[in-house]
């Protein structure tokens, strides 16, 4: 039986699926459900109150975007990430959130500046409280207002996906070793560019913070014993 916290109230008119598929997301990257578990349909489908057409559609969205991996006739079953998938994914997030920075610089609006000042404000004062999972919530609001921005449909789905993966790796090992002395100095250079429209600048330094922040995670990896 699949126990969770949280509990599932659906919204009207926002598709069920979409629903069933944000609310897994957020489970699994607060680490409400363990590596390896099993998702029953039976259970999410007493607790959700819907049928099965639903859940096998979310679990194939789960499936593409790297949270779970589907076993024919054998279930459903949360994925584990390691460093190959951390290897993999942050050198590409660190060349592709540069591109969508820089191209975000000819459309961001005054209205999106805001956002992302609201969203670092957030952040500044969750790392005061040293709340890891309010920090990392802001953190991705914040990237997601100027990747968003970059009106490049098909960059954005890539990034987000890719995102997903790495945020539920953040969420999953507790990060709290984050240096928030970095890394809010770092956040509020990168909104100093966007205002001041220096693409070079910003362009290398989206890339240089993703790519640090990739050999912190590998450190963890190490200091914790994981492959």
């Amino acid at each position: 039986m699949i126990l969770l916290e949280k509990e599932f109230r659906p919204q009207y008119p926002i598709l069920l699926v979409d629903q069933i598929v944000d609310f897994l997301t957020d489970v699994i990257i607060e680490g409400g459900l363990r590596d390896g578990q099993r998702l029953v349909e039976n259970d999410l489908q007493r607790r959700f109150r819907v049928s099965r057409a639903p859940i096998r559609e979310a679990f194939r969205i789960l499936e593409k975007n790297g949270l779970v991996y589907i076993i024919p006739r054998k279930g459903t079953f949360i994925r584990k990430i390691g460093r190959k998938d951390i290897e993999e994914i942050f050198p590409i997030l660190a060349y592709l959130e540069s591109l969508a920075a820089r191209t975000a610089i000819l459309h961001i609006t005054s209205v999106e500046i805001e956002k992302m000042e609201l969203a670092l404000s957030n952040m500044a004062e969750a790392a005061e409280g040293n709340d890891t999972k309010a920090y990392l919530r802001y953190h991705l609001e914040y990237h997601k207002v100027f990747i968003r921005s970059c009106k490049n449909d098909a960059l954005i789905e890539i990034i987000e996906r890719l995102r997903r993966q790495a945020i539920w790796f953040r969420f999953s090992f507790l990060y709290v070793e984050e240096s928030f002395d970095y890394s809010i100095p770092v956040h509020r250079k990168i909104l100093d560019l966007f205002i001041r429209k220096d693409a070079d600048q910003l362009e290398a330094l989206v890339k240089e913070h993703m790519l640090t922040a990739l050999g912190r995670f590998i450190r963890l990896l190490e200091a914790r014993g994981h492959e």
